[in-house]
Order: structure tokens, then C-alpha cells, then sequence
């Protein structure tokens, strides 16, 4: 694999113009302007940040990418999420999307994966996937572990894309345990261990939204026996946390 900087170069003179030129005719297409409403109309939704933790619907998802940098490419090939009702497994639904990249995947994040080449060339294009995401999400706090890499990298696809911005409410549950559990290792195999929860295989979207959201039910159960009981709360806590991190 190239170095970092000239992958950059190369993805700045060559892959980017390709690319916008790849994209161009879903840029007419129905759903792109439906998404594309759908985004200036997307709101947080009032009054959640008040709401009791416990009558939250939270979406938990995770994303399998083609690598670790947006800004340079690298894309999004597959959504998992587990829709929860506060701490009621009784409510959980699934989700989960294979997305047609632009670019072509290599054989190393096809392996890692579990994804063919074939089930990605019949998959939906983004605009398609991301709007089912939005739907399933609706109305919902996102969580993802770390929620900085997974929004980073769906912001920069939607800007890519030429889309507006997409801001709900998102709570870090990496940020959760290095403030409940500051003796773990924040990473989600040593937190999964710890919790004693029941491993599946990884690198999947669904598995890791699975596993994820089972580490986050017992998160939250933490957090309200901290006397932790609202959205604006936990932020609150959460931004110390973060802060104290960066000293």
C-alpha cells in the first residue's frame, strides 16, 4: 500500500475528478433529490435531549469501509444497526445494507469483510443506502463506538456526494467507557470480554452493531446508576470526559 501522503496525491490528481465523474448521473436520479430533501428537513428531534434515557430509542450502528480515510476516498460498503428502546431487548430491530462502492475494493477488505465482489456490484449505490439508514433511524439518538470515525465518514460521503450535512444527536459509547470503565481498554474486543459478552465474528456491520449494542445496553445501565437519567446529562458528562482526555 501507497504512504499517506501519496495516496492523497494520487486520489487528488487522479481519483477525485474520476470519481465526481462516476457520480454524476445518480445526481438526476429521484432519490437523490428525495435524500437530498430529506437532509434540509432532518431535525434532531425536540425534546430529546430531556427525555429519560430510559424511553430513548437508540439506533447503534456500525460501518465496514474500503479505509480509514474519507477524505482521500475511501468509502463506505456496508450499514449495521440495532434499533433499542431505552434497556429493552424487546424492542431491538435490524438493520443492515451492502452499498455499491465507486471505486473498486481489494481483495484484502473483501476477505476482511466477507463481502464479493459480486454482492457489491448488486448492491444499492450510497444515496440509496443512506436513505434507507435514515429511515430506520428515524427519530432515534445514533450510537457508535467511536462515533467520531463512523459520523466522519458518513459526513464526508454525504459531502462528496454533494449533500447537505447530516447532525443528530450521537452519543460515543467509546467515550462512555473510558468514563465508566476507566481501568478497560476502550477498544470494543477488551470492553466485550470485560462485559462477558458473547463474540461474533468481526468486521461485519451487523456483528459489530450486535456486539456493540449489547455493550451499550450495559453502558447505559451503568449511566443511570450514576444518576445519569437525560441526553443533555450524559453529554455533559461525556464532553468532561473528553475534555480531561485531551489534557
Amino acid at each position: 500500500m501507497l504512504p499517506v501522503d501519496l495516496q492523497i496525491l494520487k486520489y487528488l490528481l487522479f481519483e477525485k475528478p474520476i470519481y465526481h465523474f462516476k457520480i454524476k448521473p445518480y445526481l438526476k436520479w429521484h432519490s437523490y433529490e428525495q435524500l437530498q430533501n430529506n437532509l434540509l428537513e432532518h431535525t434532531q428531534g425536540e425534546g430529546l435531549d430531556q427525555k429519560p434515557l430510559e424511553e430513548l430509542d437508540f439506533t447503534i450502528f456500525d460501518l465496514e469501509t474500503t479505509g480509514f480515510l474519507p477524505e482521500i476516498g475511501h468509502e463506505i460498503i456496508s450499514i449495521g444497526a440495532i434499533r433499542l428502546n431505552g434497556l429493552h431487548a424487546c424492542r431491538r430491530e435490524k438493520f443492515h445494507q451492502v452499498i455499491r462502492p465507486i471505486r473498486p475494493v481489494n481483495n484484502q477488505t473483501l476477505k476482511l469483510t466477507g463481502l464479493t465482489k459480486e454482492r457489491l456490484k448488486n448492491a444499492s449505490p450510497f444515496i440509496d443506502g443512506f436513505q434507507n439508514f435514515m429511515s430506520f433511524s428515524e427519530g432515534s439518538v445514533l450510537v457508535a463506538h467511536p462515533a467520531k470515525f463512523d459520523m466522519r465518514f458518513l459526513r464526508t460521503m454525504l459531502k462528496r456526494w454533494k449533500l447537505p450535512d447530516y447532525t443528530p444527536h450521537v452519543i460515543d459509547s467509546q467515550l462512555m467507557a473510558q468514563w465508566l470503565l476507566p481501568n478497560v481498554r476502550h477498544q470494543l474486543d477488551p470492553l466485550l470480554k470485560y462485559v462477558g459478552i458473547d463474540k461474533r465474528d468481526r468486521h461485519h456491520a451487523l456483528n459489530d452493531a450486535i456486539m456493540t449494542a449489547e455493550l451499550f445496553r450495559y453502558l447505559l445501565s451503568r449511566t443511570i446508576d450514576q444518576n445519569v437519567h437525560t441526553l443533555h446529562h450524559l453529554n455533559q458528562k461525556l464532553a468532561q470526559q473528553k475534555k480531561a482526555k485531551q489534557k
